[in-house]
């Protein structure tokens, strides 16, 4: 990967729809918050009686607390959460990927895009989130188990175990960096897409991925620390910074499918040579027309049958001359001649002539006198 072009093209894509981008990052952050803070006053409004409160308004206590509305509060409070942030921040996404892929202008309504693939997009997020807790909750539990039992063998097993534990979850963190990018791409199921996105890793190396990443974190970190000094406005500010790391993200998806040539036409950069996708991954098309298939080949005479090597099969022998049609009679031939073509344009043919009456024949000449009394 190129990390200066990397920086170079996801600040291009951020300038590009910086309006979109901020106002989508916006509502992807404050609807959830405001849902949030709702639900958590109503649950714990509903679940606490008799509070008791001094003059001064300070809480002095209360007279019983409903253990399961506060719990089912809190649940609601993720499932709400992860409902609403998740499809929105998959629609911010999806609004990146079609300025490159169309090179359509991204929309302050494709925000709300990622709520067509929302089954999709929140089973990835919960699928993801129960293997991670899965590694870190089983040593965490071996920890506190040899703690209360006194085994401090078993929490030392614990100890190393969770630290291969957090080895396998920075592995997969790594390797899963392009989920939600090959599921807005593709459109490839959950675990496809988790397929797809290790095999893009691998196929840009697995430490050349955490480098760029963790030059993205130092430069985001960098940069929020700056904002943070400043009382109210920094912590707004910091908003801003979230829309850059997903063009971050998206310049990276397409560099390891050898596709940066799309976003340098986006842009108006020097365009590279198209190299086409990796050996390791496919083509995307989800925006466009399908695939061409290809040219048939041209036409080309067939070879010319070669004639046998000696001492092999049969010997060879030339091809019989053609047939010749046999010949016909002159009658027969002028019979199976066929009929002239007429003319474009046809004369009339001239009137026969009237036929002439037969000449009369001639009277017979008398016999001579004297010719019958001798007999």
């Amino acid at each position: 990967m190129d990390i200066g072009k990397l920086f170079r093209d996801a600040w291009g894509l951020f300038v590009k729809d910086i309006g979109p981008l901020i106002v989508g990052m916006l509502i992807a952050s404050i609807v959830p918050t405001i849902a949030a803070l709702v639900i958590a006053v109503a649950g714990f409004a509903t679940s606490i009686s008799g509070l008791q409160v001094d003059a001064q308004g300070a809480v002095t206590g209360v007279e019983s607390v409903n253990v399961a509305l506060l719990v089912i509060a809190s649940v609601l409070i993720i499932v709400v959460t992860l409902f609403l942030s998740v499809p929105l921040y998959v629609g911010i996404l999806t609004g990146v990927f079609r300025r490159v892929r169309e090179g359509r202008e991204m929309a302050y309504g494709d925000a709300f895009s990622g709520f067509s693939m929302f089954g999709k997009v929140i089973w990835a997020s919960v699928l993801l989130g129960l293997i991670f807790a899965a590694i870190v909750v089983v040593p965490t539990g071996a920890i506190v188990g040899g703690a209360i039992a006194g085994s401090e063998i078993l929490a030392g097993l614990g100890a190393v175990v969770l630290l291969a534990a957090m080895v396998a979850c920075a592995y997969l963190a790594i390797a899963w960096v392009y989920v939600f990018p090959v599921i807005v791409d593709r459109g490839l199921g959950v675990t496809e897409a988790m397929g797809e996105s290790r095999r893009l890793v691998h196929g840009t190396g697995w430490w050349w991925t955490f480098l760029v990443l963790f030059l993205l974190q130092l430069v985001v970190g960098a940069v929020s620390f700056a904002l943070g000094l400043i009382p109210v406005i920094g912590a707004i500010a910091t908003i801003v910074l979230y829309p850059f790391v997903l063009t971050y993200v998206v310049a990276m998806y397409f560099q390891a499918r050898s596709e940066g040539q799309l976003i340098d036409a986006v842009l108006g950069w020097p365009r590279q040579a198209l190299v086409g996708p990796p050996a390791y991954s496919t083509t995307a098309a989800p925006y466009g027309i399908g695939p061409v298939p290809p040219a048939p080949p041209p036409y080309a005479a067939p070879p010319a049958a070669q004639p046998p090597a000696a001492g092999q099969g049969q010997a060879y022998a030339p091809a019989p001359p053609p047939l010749t049609p046999p010949a016909y009679p002159a009658a027969e031939a002028h019979q199976a001649e066929p009929p002239a073509t007429q003319t474009a344009v046809t004369q009339p043919a001239a009137p026969e002539a009237p036929a002439r009456p037969p000449a009369p024949e001639a009277p017979p000449a008398p016999e001579p006198p004297g010719s019958g009394l001798g007999a």
